[in-house]
C-alpha cells in the first residue's frame, strides 16, 4: 500500500509540473510592442527554428524619410523560454539590425522580449566606419488584440 501512494504521488507531482511547464511556454508568433511603440509582428515559426515577420519602427535618425513596414527574419531555440536572433533590412534606409535576446514568462504567464541590437547604416568610406554602427536595447510586451 504504501509503495502505490508512493507512485501516485509522485505521477501526481509529475503531472502537475509538466502542466506548469507546458503552460509556461513562451510563443514568439504574434503582434508584440516596445518601450517607444515600435511593433513588430512575428507571423510564423517552423520547426526548424525560423522566424518570419515583419516590423515597423516609430522612431528613426533619418528625419524626412517615410517610414514603412520592414521584413524581419531569424531563428530561435525550441526551449520554453526561447533565446532567438533575426535581422531587419529597413525598406527605407541602407541599414540592418540584429536583434538577439529572450522570451521571459513570469509567474503570471505574462510573455516579455528582452532584446539588444545593433543598428549598422552603410558608411561612405572607412573613415566614417567607426560612427555607423549603434547598440540599444528593448523590451518588447504581446500587443493585447482589442475586440
Amino acid at each position: 500500500m504504501k509503495n502505490m501512494i508512493l507512485f501516485l504521488t509522485l505521477i501526481l507531482l509529475f503531472q502537475v509540473a509538466f502542466y506548469n511547464c507546458h503552460e509556461q511556454k513562451c510563443d514568439l508568433t504574434g503582434k508584440w510592442v516596445n518601450e517607444l511603440g515600435s511593433n513588430m509582428t512575428i507571423s510564423k515559426t517552423d520547426d526548424k527554428g525560423h522566424i518570419f515577420g515583419s516590423y515597423f519602427i516609430t522612431v528613426t535618425a533619418n528625419n524626412g524619410v517615410e517610414i514603412k513596414e520592414s521584413p524581419l527574419s531569424g531563428i530561435k531555440d525550441d526551449s520554453h523560454q526561447p533565446i532567438f536572433g533575426f535581422l531587419i533590412k529597413w525598406t527605407f534606409s541602407e541599414s540592418i539590425t540584429n536583434f538577439v535576446g529572450q522570451c521571459f514568462v513570469d509567474k503570471n504567464g505574462v510573455e516579455r522580449l528582452e532584446t539588444m541590437w545593433l543598428l549598422r547604416t552603410k558608411a561612405d568610406s572607412s573613415g566614417a566606419n567607426w560612427e555607423k554602427t549603434r547598440v540599444g536595447s528593448n523590451l518588447f510586451h504581446r500587443l493585447a488584440i482589442k475586440k
